[in-house]
């Protein structure tokens, strides 16, 4: 797929001004620099140097800033973050700032008051962390089992089992009626997130699961032992996403 493509399927919501050109992570020409330190990550980074394709297009000023009567987001983050990407070869580069559009599933660089649009058919990997909370951090990977275009959350990785989410948003208009007597629907558009999750076993395959215990324990069936330790020792907690990643993290000690 060539730039001109690639952005031929891209769209915002909205339509303000700003320059977006079209970045290829493979010819991209990287200096050696220690700023990967802050992910622990080993690979290679440095700073963009040359482009061997690029495009430009005209949209939003500030694309992250609601307007009107709007609940939840396209983007991952409510403002740029700091991050690493990787892409397949294993170089990665931190220079810019980030942000990931969860509609399109694209990812977004900005620097030197441009707006990048990553080609995503070469990603491995991505790393982003809210400037003004270090504790919100999202990592995303490309699952060979899963599939080969999309990055998935990694909510717990370990040496045997991983835990994986993917968020698909849909973008929900105004369907707010009445007829005096009684109403329907929300008076807000909405930006709604669903949610999909995958525990990635040992030998790389990928297994669908719910929160719900019957799930769970299907899924886990091999390690039924530790499975039901860990379900009498927390049966009180609440089992949504965070019970769950704690339950892989207890299966790779």
């Amino acid at each position: 797929m060539d730039g001109l493509n690639l952005f031929a399927s891209f769209s915002f919501t909205h339509s303000d001004r700003m320059r977006i050109k079209l970045l290829s992570l493979a010819t991209i020409i990287f200096s050696v620099t220690s700023a990967n330190a802050q992910f622990n990550h080993t690979a290679t980074t440095g700073d963009m140097r040359n482009f061997a394709s690029q495009t430009s297009i005209v949209f939003e000023r500030n694309p992250f800033s609601k307007k009107g009567n709007v609940v939840g987001s396209q983007f991952l983050f409510k403002d740029w973050a700091s991050g690493m990407v990787t892409n397949k070869e294993g170089i990665s580069f931190t220079d810019g700032l980030f942000n990931y559009d969860k509609i399109n599933k694209n990812l977004y660089i900005f620097k030197n008051d441009t707006i990048f649009l990553v080609n995503k058919f070469q990603l491995q990997t991505i790393r982003l962390r809210d400037m003004t909370d270090s504790a919100v951090r999202y990592v995303l990977e490309k699952i060979p089992s899963l599939k080969t275009d999309d990055l998935y959350i990694v909510v717990s990785k370990g040496t045997k089992y991983s835990l994986l989410k993917e968020v698909t948003t849909k973008f929900i208009v105004a369907n707010y009626q009445t007829n005096g007597i009684a109403s329907s629907g929300n008076m807000y558009d909405e930006f709604k997130d669903e949610y999909k999750y995958f525990i990635l076993f040992p030998d790389g395959s990928s297994h669908p699961v719910s929160l719900k215990k019957k799930s769970v324990k299907a899924v886990l069936e091999g390690e039924k032992e530790k499975v039901d330790g860990f379900y009498k020792a927390n049966g009180e907690a609440e089992q949504n996403e965070n019970f769950l990643s704690r339950l892989i993290t207890s299966l790779n000690q």
